[in-house]
């Protein structure tokens, strides 16, 4: 996937193989012929891969500036809070602008009432109309106008123990037939022993 940077809205554009490269931003339509391509998922590797660093990176478009916060279950993000070296010479972000915490193994994001909100994704979903929005890898964050790419490592300890619940849980669950008997390890609609259609239960730990 290759991605070319708006210089004028700072918009990221996107295309692979089987796209075209555009030649007017997707946001502003801004022309984007003079400007070079870059691979993004070798960039989203540079980004993510840090050897002993957990947590959350912020890249910031306009400026490249990168800001660093290490996992922790809860965090404020403003300019007079974490992240202040680079949020602290934007004003379209307030002193205490939202906050991301650590909640079922991951990580969601709230608005704190910004002048200027604060949205996620390529259709900015306003995250003062709705609490608690998944921040995941790879996302856009706005905070107001100014756009932010997303950089998740888990640590991992914390990948090891969700992977170990996803296991126990499959493990866990498990099907019989009402009408054959028959044990199975996925709820099908129609068993593959005696046919029978709509008698598959879950089974009793």
């Amino acid at each position: 996937m290759n991605k070319i940077t708006c210089d004028y809205c700072f918009e990221d554009n996107f295309f692979g193989d089987d796209v075209p490269r555009p030649e007017s931003c997707s946001n502003c339509h801004s022309p984007l012929g003079h400007l070079k391509a870059v691979d993004a998922d070798a960039e989203n590797e540079a980004h993510r891969v840090e050897e002993g660093f957990a947590g959350i990176r912020l890249k910031y478009n306009k400026t490249g500036e990168i800001i660093e916060l290490p996992h922790s279950e809860i965090l404020v993000l403003g300019r007079q809070n974490a992240g202040k070296e680079v949020l602290g010479k934007i004003l379209q972000v307030s002193r205490e602008h939202c906050k991301i915490e650590f909640l079922d193994g991951k990580y969601k994001l709230t608005d704190l009432n910004s002048l200027n909100g604060t949205y996620l994704g390529p259709n900015k979903r306003d995250c003062r109309k709705k609490k608690y929005q998944e921040l995941k890898d790879g996302d856009l964050l706005y905070l107001g106008k100014e756009q932010f790419r997303v950089f998740i490592t888990m640590p991992e300890n914390l990948v090891a123990e969700q992977e170990k619940d996803m296991m126990d849980e499959l493990k866990e669950k498990r099907y019989k037939c009402k009408a054959c008997g028959k044990i199975h390890e996925l709820n099908l609609a129609i068993c593959d022993s005696c046919g029978s259609y709509g008698q598959i239960e879950p089974l009793d730990p």
